[in-house]
């Protein structure tokens, strides 16, 4: 019974961070166990325990007077997310690079041809995942592609809901390229300088997203 628990609650909150992605669920929404649990037709346990993951992903906040709600991201929370993926993800693909072999390089192309042709904002974040986690994955580490899937899905809302980080398709291309290269060179140096100056472009446009956000608040 335990068991079921954990994978209805593991189900609910891959669920709810899609909402969250999407933007139906948005910055500041709350989070009401009960209606929740009805409009998914579990009980409030699981979702309890859905709620607490997103939680630990750093998605939600849980206060004591206003329940959960969806985080809202400062610059600061920003600049922190990714000055982490930058030391991980520059660590992953370094070590990374050695092991990758024809077959996923072939992938890595193929997804970096589709992303040109991508138009939809939820359809490139996807390809964007694929294909960094395509270059990631041989590092071999799952503790920390775990962790940089987390710190990747706490700024997703801001790619998709606002079509602007990967609106700039082709500035982000040539970026792409650029790993791709040094991944097929075997240049495991100049993958992670790359990959690092990747997430740097992108933390400029998040945090420009951001205040927007806020300045549209308070207006």
């Amino acid at each position: 019974m335990h068991a079921r628990i954990d994978s209805t609650a593991s189900a609910l909150a891959a669920s709810l961070r899609e909402l969250i992605a999407s933007g139906e669920l948005a910055d500041g929404a709350r989070l009401v166990e009960r209606d929740l649990a009805d409009r998914f037709a579990v009980s409030r346990i699981p979702m309890r325990e859905a709620i607490q993951q997103l939680e630990r992903e750093g998605l939600v906040a849980i206060y004591r007077n206003r329940g959960a709600v969806v985080r809202m991201l400062t610059a600061a929370d920003v600049e922190e997310i990714y000055g982490l993926r930058m030391l991980l993800e520059g660590d992953a693909i370094y070590r990374a690079v050695k092991s990758l072999d024809a077959e996923t390089l072939a992938r890595a192309e193929l997804v970096h041809r589709l992303l040109d042709d991508a138009d939809a904002p939820d359809k490139q974040g996807e390809l964007n995942r694929e294909f960094h986690e395509l270059l990631y994955a041989p590092c071999g580490n799952e503790r920390q592609l775990k962790a940089i899937r987390e710190l990747r899905g706490q700024v997703e809302r801001y790619e998709r809901l606002h079509h602007t980080l990967l609106a700039d398709t082709q500035a982000f291309q040539h970026e792409h390229a650029g790993i791709l290269e040094a991944c097929r060179a075997g240049n495991a140096r100049v993958a992670r300088s790359t990959t690092a100056a990747h997430l740097r472009s992108a933390q400029r446009i998040v945090l420009d997203v951001i205040e927007s956000v806020r300045s549209e608040e308070s207006a």
